[in-house]
């Protein structure tokens, strides 16, 4: 494929102005500061005056131009300009395998900018058919056993997650662990960051605790286990334990959790549970989740603020900001009185917090 670039009016031949040197690098710099003050048109403009000075000096496939599409990419999207972005996503994942290869592993950073980008425009088809060709791209270059895999599937994983499919995403923790397995052995440290992922969708689906089991077996094994990991370990149990009705076994967990970190690093023992965290929220379904069409929809933002008591359960709820209005309010307050939340800790003990902001998207139709 080929992307045109036109010359602006008042330039040179060689694609410098009258006030403008044309260095690319000094374009470039410039586009990133009209980027962030919002500026779009100029920076898009600048852009494209520093990419065609650049294809002038090294040809129109050269491998400096990927970064500079990508940050064109990222005003385009922006600015709301979704099929250009894809464009030059397209033409700087062209030049990365002309440089590279077909499957190298460089262009990985396109493909998630173009999933960035479908998702954005509300293109949720093509978003998954990133995701699943990310995940192609890594099974090719590393093999579905390697180790080198497991960060593509959790990065599967956590794409499904976003996207309310938890079955898929639960599949793709499943198959990172056992691959981790294979190499490290059923009772290896390594284990518990997939165990922990498992073990939230058993608390989502009320199932009756596999990765539980397994991760406390680890965890009294007598393996030398990270502390972090260890009180990450131990949250999750604590979550558990708390959504099935066990609130003291569950805060002792917490306070267990706490002191495996204040021991060596109290500073991330407060930082772990400086807030309140949702344990088993499940955005109540919008209109979109209810049809089979996800054509023509638009994301919407809704806040709330509330308490959450020391025992984790939110009160005095109230919406703050929807927008639109008058479509999921009520929903989302009752939901949320609803959901178990891992309390704050303070000095490993189990506090109130107060006016906490919850805010979450969700998806609605376009008005005709």
């Amino acid at each position: 494929m080929s992307l045109s670039v036109s010359a602006s009016p008042g330039r040179t031949q060689s694609g410098e102005s009258e006030d403008d040197p044309g260095d690319p690098n000094s374009l470039f710099a410039l586009g990133a500061v009209q980027t962030e003050l919002s500026e779009y048109d100029s920076a898009a403009d600048t852009y494209l005056r520093g990419i065609e000075n650049l294809v002038d000096a090294d040809g129109e496939f050269s491998p400096l131009l990927i970064d500079p599409y990508l940050n064109l990419a990222d005003v385009y999207r922006r600015d709301g300009q979704y099929p250009e972005a894809i464009t030059v996503l397209e033409h700087a994942q062209h030049i990365s395998q002309r440089n590279f290869g077909l499957f190298n592993p460089d262009q990985v950073i396109i493909l998630r900018e173009m999933g960035h980008v479908y998702e954005t425009a509300g293109d949720t088809r093509s978003a998954q058919e990133i995701q699943r060709r990310l995940l192609e791209l890594g099974l090719r270059r590393h093999g579905a056993d390697s180790l080198e895999i497991v960060p593509f599937r959790y990065e599967l994983a956590q794409y499904f997650e976003a996207s309310r499919m938890r079955a898929r995403a639960r599949d793709q923790y499943e198959n990172a662990l056992d691959v981790l397995e294979t190499h490290y052995g059923d009772g290896a440290p390594e284990l518990l960051e997939p165990l922990r992922a498992l073990l939230r969708y058993d608390i989502l689906s009320g199932d009756s605790g596999f990765a539980r089991r397994r991760i406390a077996e680890i965890l009294q094994s007598g393996v030398e286990i990270p502390a972090m990991e260890r009180a990450l370990s131990l949250a999750v149990i604590g979550d558990w334990e708390l959504t099935s009705g066990r609130e003291e076994s569950a805060l002792a967990l917490y306070g267990e959790a706490y002191a495996a970190l204040a021991d060596g690093d109290p500073a991330a023992a407060d930082a772990l549970f400086a807030a309140p965290v949702a344990i088993n929220f499940v955005p109540p379904p919008s209109p979109v989740d209810l049809s089979d069409s996800i054509d023509d929809y638009a994301w919407g933002a809704i806040t709330a603020q509330f308490e959450i008591s020391a025992n984790g359960r939110a009160r005095f709820v109230e919406i703050v900001e929807a927008l639109p209005a008058d479509l999921m309010e009520a929903s989302y307050r009752r939901r949320l009185r609803e959901t178990y939340f891992r309390p704050r800790l303070a000095n490993g003990a189990p506090v109130a917090t107060a006016r906490v902001r919850f805010t979450h998207q969700y998806r609605y139709f376009m008005p005709e």
